[in-house]
């Protein structure tokens, strides 16, 4: 029987799909390998790499070029760190272009903690490098006409209430946003780029509870400030916060908002430990004792922001650090879960028409090992996607790996919505069938069905299964337009090789 010729499909009987799940899912449901990987097209170690180098603590790309931060470079016993940048060919092959190191660096100054390009332009953090007044740094870098990087500036701030600048970075044309690591100044620093291609401190943020480790993003006229370790004025508990810092016509920066967890512990809410930000859409992960989640926020015309979504895979859980980092551009956007046993994931989601996000893939490593921290920095830019495993032992003990990704390489199919670890497998079969059953929203056997016909469809189920229409497109039900795409997709075959036929 080919649904999609059927007349009045919407009506289709509970009795056949009781049929269609008996025929498949019994006796039939293949042996699995495990999760799909998206294409893992690179996997990056460092041409100096050596024990605690930690390469991949920072990630960062734009375009063929790529930033990986290794912030305890080892000449000596602790080293002051370096950052290596990778160019890509036009066959798609990543090389190792440059070293970047700076001349006053001294050991334990952690350069290369965070890390963010922008065309030309490349900043490093060095949150640990000082003298007798000046506590942290940025530097910057620029690409001259025969491709090499050269620096161009130190951005410091004289004062001696200022530790560890350099802890986070963002960058973007001519502004650069660095932030510090300190426990009494709540404060993220501005400075800019005149055409002279000099560097000035333009303005100084001030955003309480950004005293350790807070996350960055500018996009236009746009700041995002992650304060992980905000604390309630009323019980002095960590909750966690995100500040969202806007630019008048003026130049001028002023707050806009304050964005607190939804959800929040009632111990300790790491909310806003990591940030990323594209087209008024702003991703945010929040580490709790509980459960890890990432928070989807928009910006409406009015500049008010609401939040639309929460991420929480199946089966993550407090230890997974899911949330550790994120990536966002368009309608993909990537989560890193640095302690997901046994060496950390990354879950990519994609956006449906309906402004939906759902999970498309886990990436995992092809070559796992424990602790690898796989996930704890992850970079995105088109299809491609960059996982820093700062823990990797391949050039000793955390030495340090980054592992790039196709973004675009699977599901193979639409109605490839699930697995034996609940997220697709490469396979349509019977964990497919199941998912879509249970998610099933449509009016089954009633005369009079309801307008719309779907009434009781949710955001939930339409995310899970709604992969067809009338259209041969979603269309916001979870009915037999879905079981037709999801059967003339079944490519399951029983006993030997289990999906022998997908193609």
């Amino acid at each position: 029987m080919n649904l999609r010729h059927t007349p009045n499909v919407d009506h289709l009987s509970f009795g056949f799909l009781l049929a269609c799940l008996t025929l498949f899912a019994v006796g039939t449901a293949p042996v699995h390998a495990g999760p799909p990987q998206q294409t893992e097209i690179a996997k990056l170690l460092a041409s100096q790499g050596i024990e605690l180098e930690r390469f991949g603590t920072a990630v960062s790309i734009d375009g063929d070029t790529l930033v990986v931060g290794a912030p305890n470079y080892v000449p000596e016993p602790t080293g002051p760190g370096s950052v290596y940048v990778y160019n890509r060919d036009a066959q798609g092959n990543w090389t190792e272009y440059a070293t970047l190191v700076v001349c006053d660096a001294a050991c334990g100054d952690g350069f290369g903690e965070a890390v963010s390009i922008d065309g030309d332009t490349i900043i490093v953090g060095a949150p640990a490098a000082a003298n007798s007044e000046i506590s942290g740094a940025a530097y910057i870098f620029t690409r001259n006409q025969q491709g090499d990087w050269i620096q161009q500036a130190k951005l410091e701030v004289a004062d001696p209430q200022i530790t560890k600048l350099g802890g986070s970075v963002a960058l973007q044309r001519n502004t650069a946003v660095v932030g510090l690591i300190s426990t009494t100044v709540p404060d993220v620093f501005i400075f800019v780029r005149d055409q002279d291609g000099h560097w000035s401190h333009e303005s100084t943020l001030s955003a309480p509870g950004t005293n350790s480790h807070n996350s960055l993003a500018i996009q236009g006229d746009t700041i995002i400030i992650g304060a992980p370790f905000f604390s309630d004025d009323n019980n002095q508990t960590t909750i966690g916060a995100v500040y969202i810092f806007t630019r008048d016509e003026k130049g001028i920066w002023a707050q806009q908002a304050q964005l607190l967890d939804p959800n929040p512990e009632f111990f300790y809410n790491a909310f806003g430990f990591s940030v990323a930000f594209d087209s008024n859409i702003l991703v945010i992960g929040s580490i709790t004792f509980s459960v890890d989640r990432a928070y989807i926020f928009d910006r409406n015309e009015r500049g008010d922001w609401s939040m639309q979504q929460v991420l929480d895979p199946d089966g993550n859980s407090s230890s997974d650090n899911f949330g550790a980092s994120v990536a966002i551009q368009g309608n993909t956007l990537v989560v890193g879960a640095s302690h997901d046993a046994p060496s950390g994931a990354a879950h990519i989601f994609t956006r449906d028409a309906r402004g939906i996000w759902s999970e498309h893939a886990k990436l995992l490593q092809s070559d796992a090992g424990n602790n690898d921290n796989f996930g704890a920095a992850v970079a995105l830019d088109n299809d491609t996607i960059i996982v820093g495993a700062r823990g990797d032992d391949d050039n000793g003990s955390s030495s340090g790996s980054a592992y790039i990704f196709d973004a675009a390489g699977a599901p193979a199919f639409p109605a490839d919505i699930t697995g034996p670890r609940d997220v697709p497998d490469g396979c349509v079969d019977a964990f497919d069938l199941g998912a879509m059953l249970g998610a099933w929203c449509s009016a089954v056997n009633d005369p009079n069905p309801p307008s719309p016909p779907c009434e009781n469809c949710t955001p939930a189920n339409l995310a899970v299964a709604d992969i067809s229409g009338a259209g041969n497109v979603p269309d916001g039900c979870v009915d037999a337009f879905d079981l037709a795409k999801l059967l003339a997709e079944w490519c399951s075959v029983p006993g030997g090789n289990p999906c022998g036929t997908c193609q």
